[in-house]
């Protein structure tokens, strides 16, 4: 019995000697830098605790020096001039099967208007004022109201920022929002087949990749799978199917727990057609976070100094 155990364990600690071994002797090069991705466009920072008491983006903002509101033109634009390679937007159908741009389920919260966003036509939208209720101070003052921010469609975005890429958050959990959004993207295959990423739910999953397998989709489920896989395998230089092409999300403060952090984390995942992003949100993020782009790790963040400063780390690289 003695023999079989001492054998056992001398087989169990061969295994992971080896599978370490390969983790660390064998890492493929890095294939390309991390990517700052504009999160809902660009946008101020969020007091999550607020948020979490209001379900309210518009009352829950944190003062800052910020003059745009998320998910508009204006702070795309001001994204892209601080370096952002990527736009993420929220997006919802209308009630006459127009794609527009705007974060929460219903007009009430953010906006001088009322009701379900795909309840309303577009005509009726383009009056709204999207910076109407935004407030820092409870309600004391309302600094983006009557600025002129608009609610405005997929398209016009596609069109005023054609260089960069795109990631789609889908609202709508249906057929008719998936096929309508699906509609408009390979009407121009050059939209979808290099600039855009779809986030919708694994009902969306499904949907996409049986109508059309060359879309990048990924959900909340997908992301979940592979970094929960990755934990359990990743040690031993093993990329689990759940991490082959698609999109790892990974909150800040857990990435000391991913194997390989930065550099060779995000080395062997580009090997498998997978990006490897760190999502902050709206929420402040680290500044010396900057330097894990040079190491291929992309960053999800509202924070235009950030994204700047990113930028400045890849040309110096």
């Amino acid at each position: 019995m003695k023999k079989i155990i001492s054998s056992t364990c001398f087989v169990i600690l061969l295994v992971v000697v080896l599978g370490v071994s390969n983790a660390y002797f064998f890492v493929p090069d890095l294939e390309y830098q991390g990517e700052s991705v504009a999160y809902r466009g660009g946008g101020g920072l969020i007091d999550y605790n607020k948020l979490n008491k209001t379900s309210c983006i518009a009352k829950s903002l944190l003062e800052s020096e910020v003059s745009t509101v998320e998910n508009t033109l204006e702070a795309v634009a001001s994204s892209v001039n601080a370096g952002a390679d990527v736009i993420h937007l929220n997006v919802h159908r209308t009630l006459d099967d127009q794609l527009v741009v705007f974060h929460d389920w219903t007009l009430d919260c953010a906006t001088n208007a009322r009701g379900p966003v795909n309840q309303v036509l577009y005509q009726d939208l383009e009056s709204v004022d999207a910076g109407f209720a935004y407030t820092f101070d409870d309600g004391g003052t309302f600094p983006y109201r009557g600025q002129g921010f608009k609610i405005s469609r997929l398209n016009e975005f596609y069109s005023q920022f054609p260089e960069h890429k795109f990631w789609i958050n889908l609202k709508g959990n249906d057929e008719h929002s998936f096929d309508l959004l699906y509609s408009y993207l390979s009407s121009s295959p050059s939209i979808y087949s290099r600039k855009t990423m779809v986030i919708t739910s694994s009902k969306g999953i499904s949907w996409f990749r049986r109508i059309d397998s060359s879309i990048r989709v990924i959900s909340v489920g997908s992301v979940k799978d592979c970094g929960i896989d990755y934990l359990l395998l990743g040690w031993a230089g093993i990329v689990p199917e759940s991490c082959k092409n698609t999109t790892l999300f990974i909150p800040p403060s857990k990435a000391k727990y991913f194997w390989g952090y930065p550099k060779r984390l995000a080395s062997r995942l580009q090997e498998q057609g997978t990006d490897v992003y760190l999502w902050s949100k709206h929420q402040p993020i680290d500044p010396t976070l900057v330097d894990v782009v040079v190491d291929g790790i992309g960053v999800v963040t509202s924070d235009a100094t950030f994204i700047s400063k990113a930028q400045e780390k890849r040309r110096a690289n």
